[in-house]
């Protein structure tokens, strides 16, 4: 079986937009949009609704329909009913291909290749309630449309009987507003028949839960993109934003060593055992603990007593699985093969999910499964156990508390329970309502809907079936199951709204960070004693401090019986396809000491393209049998499975970093970025150590120095801002404009340190230390750098986030004096080139010419990046030597010799290596920064970017006036680019080299066929430089692209620093008028050669192509100049402290995308 998941992507986001506008559509049939609801009356025995009549009996369906809409609104009505229509059509989609209608007539489909469904022409046959009469006359009449509506509407009314949960009572609103031309070529349902690849996929009922993901595809990405606004996640997106689905082999192992584990337990010599592929054999265990396992083991077990719960059941792909392994404990306890699936479904199987169309699909899958097994499944009246989670927030609790409660305390009862489920969908299974009676309710229900109505009974009987539900949740939620299996949502507390986090904080203090993490102590409480919790979750729960007591809470109220972690490690994918670590887990709800568990390590290159384990169990230097109480050796508990004895010697024998360090906890938060920090080249370099000062904010994976980019406000108004509004932080004073080290606190990548330079301050996410003795300083820099620490690190925090109590528990060692010194001569030297590399890219603050220029005196080009890239390799071996060699050194310190290995792969040396096209990029970027008066000739860094102009730094090479360039794809002024290049290479480099200078650039940047090196440089000027530009400058330019258009009539880029208020006009007035007239004598000039008889046919066309060209171009720049006329004549002053971002917008219509 192939499960073609691109296509079926690709089917269920377009089936969502289509289903959604054409829900919309029959919703304005009825006079329904966002503004207008549903005006009913009955008048003369007819039904008028929004003025139009109706049949009578649409009532019911026109009522149910404005009570939807009264409590969801307009947006969420349309997007429930279309996804329960899409549920619908694959739903039978699935059946008709496994030949499970109750009829066995194909009705999305011809069963003999024509182009009309099977039903069309042999709903004669079936016992559906519709009039047959009319549906002939229909097709007779040509009305096919109309005929398969009525017929489709049927079947699925038919279907209610079998499949309740999806397909409701007829007359239902949802039937209203089936979107109409079914048949058309184009919907929804013929795209799913005639593709063979969704045909292919439809074979497991495992696309029911693909095609549940994959139609959440552009809702999640809609609510991640509001995450980025700082909008918290509402209730209704709560379902797309945290809906993950999970790998068949994960499942597998879930369910097979929890409960398959069970039933080994019972039944040790069990077949099952050689069938459970992802099953681990639990490890050896010393004769104590044997014995304590002996005493707690299942035996005896009644199958039909075994329950299992997801509580987070999704689409149903962990029960569906679980449905298969204890078909085969039943089938090998000798129960009949037809009892089995209902027994299982109605004995065995639960599952809750705050997604009501989940559900839907959770249950269709489970009734697939049985129907599998069973033929006869339909014909009984199963009642499942898979619930969506339902609100009271409509109910009346005192209503009825007074008419179903017959005591005090049932009335006290039934409001602590309607109390519970307000807002429901915020929390899911998250809830915990009290242990009652509910049983006793349900009966009640039943009591009252067997008797005749009174009254005052009316207004809650409309209710009782939400009532029903809700006590049968409660029974659900206040249970306790032999085995829990889930894969929860994963949510931050930044997404998290204010209901939410505050009922967490009361509810789950210990887990309130992530809804993971809450969901793992949910479980737990789930579970009864001695029952297993078996889910996949985020890993940080593992590693990170914040997560410290539910850590405690796990290693003291269970034992973890297995694991595997598949941590993300910044490159490659993982079996979730997602950019984060996860782990599967298996606890027993129990605590045994000394108990140990088997513990894997899955990464990118363990497994395969569709992110299967290469191998099972998967035994690498990180697979472990170890008991959860040598966790305890680090601070905080952290679950370092795979940690060697001589690491845990390491930390039992040795002081922690803390007590040489000092560190705080507290660092500057602007709590307004966009306002507060900027790239210190966005400003007046003038104002820079003043106004703004250097700020630390974490950055890329680079060792020892770099990543200072970044400036802060730190203006009276910004410093007093800092210190009063509730969500900043000032950074107290004696951690300011001090040198220390500095690292990134949160990455996927490696744990990286650097130099803190004492010339600002630190963010959270660029926390910083300082070494209680000033001369410790680059021997810990060496230190925190080293291999050691990185995997001591890795320990602590899953290679993603590295915070002050992760630093503050290394372990440290105090050595001698001649080593101390060792270590800092090579930290020095590395510090040097380190230093050297960043500030020869020109984003550095301490950038002072291009490299290149360092060895102009060799004149070409060529030769000069032969000799630069010598001594750049030299340079990158150098530090990798160094490198080496303090791991070496550190590595010897703690007898670590046969875990860790010294050597550093290249790509983890954070300098750069020569690279002919970036570095041939670069040096045309400085050249253009000459050209605008950024940079001299004369003098080293930076010659103007903002304060007073002094035309005496220019004297070798003399920058454009006003700081503009025209950037054109001909020769037309003396300042054309090329010509400035030209004088550029001549001055620097000597004027015999210049044509070999140049043809060296253009090979650098590669040549089109035929291209002349001065075409190719216009070629990377005009279309090329700005997107690179923009890309080294972080979106954030210092050269702005004055851009009319796709036709390139007018293309000037502007030195930021250098505007004025009438640099628009310039503009306008030096640059556009003047190209127009270029461009008008380029037509003049092709209508004199074109007329020349004497020209080919080729030549001709060529003429006029050229023609027609500037033609476009002319067209171009006329509508061009009223845009740029409106800011020629607004004289638009700009702030250089507002940032890029700000100025840049103030001239949107004349100014390229940022890209």
């Amino acid at each position: 079986m192939v499960m073609h998941k691109t296509e079926l992507k690709n089917f269920a986001i377009s089936a969502r937009r289509e289903l959604i506008e054409k829900v919309a559509l029959r919703a304005k049939l009825f006079g329904i949009d966002e503004k207008n609801g549903l005006k009913i009356e009955e008048k003369f025995g007819q039904l008028i609704v929004n003025g139009e009549t109706y049949p009578l009996n649409w009532r019911l369906a026109f009522q149910s329909l404005a009570r939807q809409l009264e409590i969801k609104g307009y947006q969420q009505l349309i997007e429930e009913v279309a996804y329960t229509w899409f549920n619908r059509i694959i739903a039978i989609r699935y059946m008709e291909l496994h030949g499970y209608l109750p009829e066995r007539v194909n009705v999305l489909s011809s069963s003999t290749g024509k182009v009309e469904p099977d039903i069309l022409t042999e709903f004669e046959s079936m016992d559906l309630d519709v009039d047959k009469d009319q549906i002939k006359r229909l097709i007779r009449e040509g009305d096919t449309e109309q005929a398969y509506r009525k017929l489709f509407i049927a079947q699925c009314n038919a279907l209610h009987h079998i499949l309740d949960f999806l397909f409701e009572k007829i007359n239902d609103y949802t039937e209203l507003l089936l979107p109409d031309y079914l048949l058309d070529s184009e919907s929804i349902i013929s795209k799913l028949v005639k593709n063979d690849a969704l045909t292919e996929s439809f074979q497991e009922v495992e696309v029911i839960g693909w095609l549940y993901q994959y139609y959440n595809t552009e809702p999640k990405e809609k609510v991640f993109a509001n995450l980025k606004k700082n909008k918290k996640i509402e209730k209704y997106d709560i379902p797309a934003a945290t809906q993950l689905f999970t790998p068949k082999w994960i499942v597998q192992y879930m369910v097979e060593n929890s409960l398959g584990q069970l039933w080994l337990e019972a039944n040790p010599n069990s077949p099952l055992r050689e069938k459970m592929r992802y099953y681990i054999e639990p490890a050896e265990q010393e004769e104590d603990v044997k014995q304590k396992l002996e005493e707690i083991r299942y035996k005896n077990v009644n199958l039909e007593e075994i329950t299992i719960i997801d509580p987070c059941c999704g689409s149903g792909h962990i029960l569906v699985y679980a449905f298969e392994l204890l078909y085969q404990m039943y089938e090998e306890a000798g129960y009949p093969s037809g009892d089995i699936p209902q027994l299982i479904l109605e004995k065995n199987l639960y599952g809750l999910d705050i997604d009501d169309r989940a559900a839907q699909l959770a249950s269709f899958s489970l009734m697939m499964k049985a129907r599998e097994k069973s033929r006869r499944i339909f014909r009984k009246k199963i009642q499942l156990n898979i619930l969506s989670i339902e609100e009271s927030n409509h109910l009346d609790k005192e209503e009825i508390a007074q008419l179903i409660g017959e005591n005090d305390n049932e009335r006290i009862e039934l409001r602590s329970i309607i109390e519970t489920f307000i807002d429901a969908k915020i929390y899911g299974s998250m809830l915990q309502p009290q242990q009652y009676c509910y049983q006793k309710y349900l009966n009640r229900i039943q009591k009252i809907n067997d008797e005749q109505l009174s009254l005052e009974m009316l207004n809650v009987f409309e209710h009782l079936e939400t009532l029903k539900k809700l006590f049968e949740l409660g029974k659900i939620l206040a249970s306790e199951y032999n085995v829990v299996i889930t894969n929860p949502p994963y949510m931050g507390a930044r997404g998290m709204n204010n209901l939410l986090r505050k009922f967490l904080e009361k509810n789950f203090n210990n887990a309130k960070n992530d809804t993971f993490s809450v969901f793992i102590e949910r479980c737990i409480q789930f579970s009864k004693t001695n029952g297993f919790v078996s889910m996949i979750t985020m890993e940080s729960w593992m590693f990170l401090s914040k997560y410290e007591n539910l850590r405690k809470e796990i290693l003291e109220q269970t034992f973890i019986d297995k694991a595997i972690h598949m941590p993300y490690e910044g490159k490659g994918k993982t079996s979730l396809g997602i950019n984060f670590g996860t782990v599967s887990f298996i606890l027993r709800k129990l605590y045994i000491n000394e108990y140990e568990g088997t513990y894997q390590s899955i990464r990118y290159f363990e497994i395969d393209e569709d992110g299967v384990p290469l191998k099972f169990p998967n035994i690498n230097e990180r697979f472990n049998v170890v008991s959860q109480e040598k966790f305890n050796i680090i601070q905080g508990s952290p679950i370092t499975y795979w940690m060697s004895s001589n690491t845990r010697k390491v930390f039992k024998e040795n002081d922690t970093l803390d007590k040489y360090i000092e560190i705080t906890g507290s660092q500057h938060i602007t709590a307004n970025n966009e306002k507060y920090l900027r790239y210190h080249w966005e400003v007046n370099k003038n104002d820079i150590g003043k106004r703004w000062v250097s700020y630390a904010k974490g950055g890329d994976f680079r060792r020892w120095f770099g990543n200072n980019e970044l400036v802060v406000d730190w203006s009276d108004e910004a410093k007093n801002f800092y210190k009063n509004n509730k969500t900043s932080n000032l950074l107290a004073e004696q951690y300011r404009f001090r040198k220390g080290i500095t690292w990134t606190a949160t990455t996927n990548g490696k744990f990286s340190s650097r130099l803190l330079e004492d010339k600002g301050l630190f963010d959270k996410k660029g926390p910083a230390l300082f070494p209680l003795l000033e001369d410790d300083q680059n021997y810990l820099l060496g230190y925190l750098n080293s291999k050691p620490v990185a995997e001591f690190l890795d320990m602590f925090s899953g290679t993603s986030d590295y915070q002050n109590i992760d630093i503050k528990r290394l372990p440290y060692l105090n050595v001698s004096a001649n080593l101390k010194n060792k270590v800092n001569k090579i930290v020095e030297e590395n510090l040097n080139i380190s230093m050297n590399d960043w500030n020869s890219n020109e984003t550095s603050i301490d950038f002072q010419k291009h490299p290149f220029m360092d060895y102009k005196y060799e004149c070409y080009l060529s030769n000069i990046f032969k000799e630069y890239k010598i001594n750049k390799e030299k340079q990158f071996s150098k530090l990798k030597t160094n490198e080496e060699e303090l791991n070496d050194i550190f590595i010897q310190l703690f007898g670590l010799q046969d875990e860790v290995s010294a050597e550093v792969p290249n790509e983890e040396v954070t300098v750069d290596k020569p690279e002919r096209l970036r570095d041939t990029k670069s040096f045309l970027s400085y050249f253009i920064g000459c050209v605008m008066g950024r940079y001299s000739l004369d003098v080293e860094g930076l010659a103007f970017a903002g304060g007073d102009w002094d035309e005496s730094k220019y004297k070798t090479f003399k920058p454009n006036k006003y700081g503009l360039i025209l950037l054109t794809d001909e020769y037309y002024f003396e300042d054309d680019i090329i010509a400035r290049l030209r004088e550029f290479l001549s001055v620097t480099f000597g004027e015999e080299t210049v044509e070999e200078n140049l043809q060296w650039l253009a090979e650098s940047l590669e040549m089109k066929r035929n291209e002349t090196a001065e075409e190719r440089l216009r070629r990377y000027f005009l279309d090329e430089f700005f997107k690179d530009h923009c890309q080294v400058y972080q979106k954030r330019p210092i050269y702005w692209l004055v851009d009319s258009g796709k036709q390139k009539g007018l293309r000037t880029l502007i030195y930021m620093h250098r505007y004025q208020p009438d640099t628009m006009a310039t503009i306008r007035f030096e640059h556009l008028q003047e190209i127009q007239t270029k461009y008008n004598n380029e037509i003049d000039a092709v209508n004199l050669r074109i007329t020349n008889p004497n020209l080919s046919a080729t030549e001709k066309r060529e003429l006029e192509k050229r023609r027609e060209r500037f033609q476009k171009r002319l067209e171009e720049l006329l509508e061009f100049d009223k845009k740029l006329a409106e800011y020629a004549n607004a004289q638009i002053v700009i702030d250089l402290d507002d940032g890029v971002k700000v100025n840049y917008a103030k001239f949107e219509k004349v100014l390229a995308k940022i890209k």
